[in-house]
């Protein structure tokens, strides 16, 4: 009884043993406890802060500008690389000051807590072995029983054999798990390599700092560089070029912080060397300052220390020394960097005060221009009152304004003007090419504002259409049509619009004489055979007089205006009477002058006062036929 319940008390262990170690496992490595060894770690960090800053120098470039930005890049570089090796090299030593320290022949564990799961595996697979081999026993000495029992004692032999078969099958299966287990840790411990199989990593991601003398290719004289572009003094290229150098200080400071950070990953390295190196020295003195002992034992146990501090003492300072020769290259270099550094910044200041300068040049460029615009805009208001004119010089002072400004703009913002030439050539002429139609509109909107151009109010006949001018655009002109007879015009209700360019493209334009705002009509009467012709003269030209001296004055007022406009003199315009023969039939004509816009009053005034001669007098109603009034232009 005593002996089954040991077992069992053994098996309890083993599965709670099985149980605690089952889940840790499953957890990720446990971490060291606060206060352990920390100098693996330390290394990694400093050979990866030296791999990310060498590899950052390796993708930089010199585009400050400088023709000594280039220098200074390389020389970071040489320096960046030694300092890459030397650091690799202390590494190393302490990778192998390492495993000098746990003793020939033994492979560094990665950490405590893997070694100690495996023991701990190891013993339960044990304990469970020695478990089975002790329930084998004991069913062994049962199956010697039940072959001389029988009856009651029988079943009970044969019931308790079958429990302890039960027990045999689980602890077979729980030895089989804790060997799985146990395998899987040892395969885990074997490729797992240590410090040096990290270091041996971390050369994997440089490999062309380690590449073999043999397979280096033999250096070759330098090629002269291309000679870089000068730099633009437009606006435009000197922005580009002040974000070019902030983009380079911006490299030049990341490469300082990446070197300070190196450096001091490299002294966190360095210090726990240094302090063991120092308790070795002091170690080492204070054996050479003892007495030397007599008996033969104490000297060789005196001469096996100082054996071991010396190798001690010489792989301490393979890890030390190019740690130290590491920071002196990396002083070296923040220097460099700091030489590059003043070159991108007095480029920088340089293009930052070429820049000002031109934005200044600029913005006194634009209120010269602004201030011409200004002063022709005073100058024709005071001096100019026809308001027809101070039109025409306010539109080509926009125009001229605009011009000066696009100049200006040009001048400021563009350098290379051989390109911006050519540029602006071939605009031009796929412009001249589109519009052309649009530029003919706009050429002949300045003939048709000139000295004898055209008016609001002036009457035009252009496309067969005739009309009042209502609004003279810059590309277009927008007529009131007018219809009906040539005699009787009234507009229509429709607003024509007219390019300008008809003007250039030989259709008829016929428009007023500048000033004038007349038309001649004219009374048409056929004359009897026989009749007394000169006193149907006298008769209708005192009526076409009567209903004239109504407006002469108006007529008068236009003719002083039309003075002076032309090297051709113009008369009065005045009622005109004369004779002639149409189809063998003598008719009377009497031409007169009708102030246009009252043409329908004027001509019905002049019909009631020809019926009214006619009427009144019987002679010269024999004489003549049906009278018609018309206009006097056939075209």
């Amino acid at each position: 009884m005593r002996r089954e319940l040991r077992v069992a008390a053994t098996l309890l262990s083993v599965t709670i043993a099985t149980a605690i170690i089952l889940p840790d496992l499953a957890t990720p490595q446990a971490k060291p406890a606060p206060g352990a060894p920390s100098e693996d770690a330390a290394i990694i960090r400093h050979l990866n802060a030296a791999i990310t800053w060498y590899k950052q120098l390796a993708s930089a470039n010199e585009s400050a500008g400088q023709p000594s930005d280039e220098f200074y890049l390389d020389d970071a570089r040489s320096l960046s690389r030694q300092a890459l090796l030397l650091a690799f090299q202390s590494a190393e030593a302490e990778a192998a000051l390492e495993v000098a320290q746990k003793g020939p022949g033994t492979a560094p564990a990665p950490s405590s807590q893997p070694s100690s799961d495996q023991q701990a595996i190891a013993n339960s697979a044990n304990n469970t072995a020695n478990l089975i081999s002790q329930t084998q026993a004991q069913m062994d000495d049962l199956n010697r029983q039940i072959a001389r029992a029988s009856g009651k004692r029988l079943q009970e032999l044969t019931a308790k054999r079958q429990s302890l078969q039960e027990q045999v099958d689980f602890n077979k299966t729980l030895e089989d798990t804790l060997q799985k287990l146990s395998s899987f840790m040892t395969g885990t411990a074997a490729t797992s390599g240590g410090l040096q199989k990290e270091i041996d990593e971390l050369k994997n991601s440089v490999p062309e700092i380690f590449a073999k003398a043999s397979e280096k290719k033999p250096a070759t004289a330098p090629s002269s560089s291309p000679s870089s572009p000068p730099e633009g003094t437009g606006l435009i290229s000197q922005v580009s070029i002040l974000f070019t150098r902030l983009g380079g200080l911006r490299q030049v400071n990341d490469l300082l912080d990446g070197a300070a950070k190196v450096m001091k990953l490299a002294r966190e390295v360095q210090s726990p060397l240094r302090t063991k190196l120092r308790a070795t020295i002091q170690e080492g003195r204070g054996l050479a300052g003892q007495p030397v002992p007599q008996d033969k034992a104490s000297m060789e146990a005196n001469r096996q220390k100082i054996v071991s501090l010396t190798a001690q003492f010489k792989h301490l300072s393979n890890a030390t020394i190019p740690l130290t020769q590491e920071i002196v290259l990396l002083q070296e270099t923040q220097a460099s960097l700091h030489q590059w550094e003043s070159s991108v910044h007095w480029g920088y200041i340089h293009v930052l005060e070429s820049f000002l300068i031109r934005v200044a040049f600029l913005l006194v460029g634009i209120g010269i221009v602004v201030g011409l615009s200004e002063l022709w805009r005073r100058a024709t208001f005071r001096y100019v009152r026809d308001g027809r004119r101070r039109h025409q010089l306010l539109l080509v002072r926009r125009i001229v304004t605009a011009f000066l400004m696009a100049i200006v703009l040009a001048l400021g913002f563009v350098s290379e003007f051989s390109s911006l030439a050519t540029f602006a050539g071939f605009l031009t002429a796929g412009i001249a090419v589109a519009l052309q139609t649009v530029i003919l509109s706009v050429a002949a909107y300045f003939f048709l504002i000139g000295r004898h151009g055209i008016r609001v109010g002036d009457r035009i006949t252009v496309a067969n259409v005739t009309g009042d001018v209502i609004e003279v655009g810059i590309v277009r002109l927008y007529l009131m049509e007018l219809g009906g007879a040539a005699s009787d015009l009234h507009p229509t209700g429709r607003v024509v619009v007219v390019s300008n360019s008809v003007l250039l493209q030989g259709a008829p334009f016929f428009k007023q004489i500048p000033g004038a705002a007349f038309a001649w009509h004219e009374v048409a009467v056929k004359l009897e055979s026989g009749s007394n012709y000169a006193l149907a003269e006298n008769k209708f030209l005192d009526a076409v007089n009567s209903v004239y001296s109504g407006y002469r004055d108006n007529l008068e007022q236009q003719h002083q205006s039309l003075e002076g406009v032309g090297a051709v003199p113009f008369q009065v315009p005045t009622p005109q009477a004369h004779l002639q023969l149409v189809e063998n039939v003598l008719e009377l004509i009497v031409r007169y002058p009708v102030v246009l816009h009252r043409e329908t009053e004027i001509d019905n005034q002049m019909t009631r006062k020809i019926m009214e001669i006619i009427g009144g007098d019987t002679e010269l109603k024999a004489a003549v036929g049906s009278p018609t009034i018309r206009a006097a232009n056939k075209a």
